[in-house]
């Protein structure tokens, strides 16, 4: 259902890539964060349609596609190369986590990151200080915590907000 709500926008953020008057040939998009299950191919097969519809009414031949599925080396990739059969494109799994560069400079056209994106790198260090006023009795949520708590959380949010920019940065084609 969320899925849903999801695809409306990630089609108007593909409006906005444009289209040099030589197209290329091949298209890369990542979904980082992919899980293992048949929403990821929702994504990937909306991003292969819709730009294969754009191609075509600019009057170019489509291209060929390959979609990088990356998440934590702990996914069940198996699982999710059995669903890739009879696809439209090309797919290639990339374990690591996208706080980190993950795909060589200006290589991709695309990237999505559906339901992640909210996932820290890493629990606040002050959070897990028996002598910091943030420390959080072995919790790791916020619901209830003190104002240092939160902050911390907030820090860490916005350092790993900012790393996962930097690295889709240099990995973002130019007209991406």
């Amino acid at each position: 259902r969320n899925l849903e709500m999801v695809v409306p926008v990630l089609k108007e953020t593909l409006d906005t890539i444009r289209l040099p008057r030589r197209p290329e040939k091949l298209l890369a998009a990542a979904d980082l964060g992919c899980s293992c299950c048949q929403n990821t191919l929702v994504v990937a097969d909306a991003i292969v349609q819709h730009m294969t519809d754009m191609y075509v009414s600019q009057g170019h031949d489509p291209p060929e596609f390959c979609i990088y599925f990356s998440d934590l080396p702990s996914n069940d990739f198996n699982t999710l190369f059995r669903l890739l059969l009879d696809r439209r494109y090309f797919g290639a799994g990339v374990p690591g986590s996208f706080h980190d560069r993950l795909f060589p400079e200006r290589s991709i056209h695309a990237f999505t990151s559906t339901f992640s994106v909210h996932w820290l790198s890493r629990v606040p260090e002050q959070v897990l200080d028996k002598g910091s006023p943030a420390y959080n009795a072995g919790k790791v949520f916020v619901h209830g915590a003190s104002e240092a708590t939160g902050a911390a959380y907030r820090r860490q949010f916005q350092s790993d907000l900012a790393r996962f920019l930097r690295c889709r940065a240099a990995e973002l084609k130019r007209r991406g």
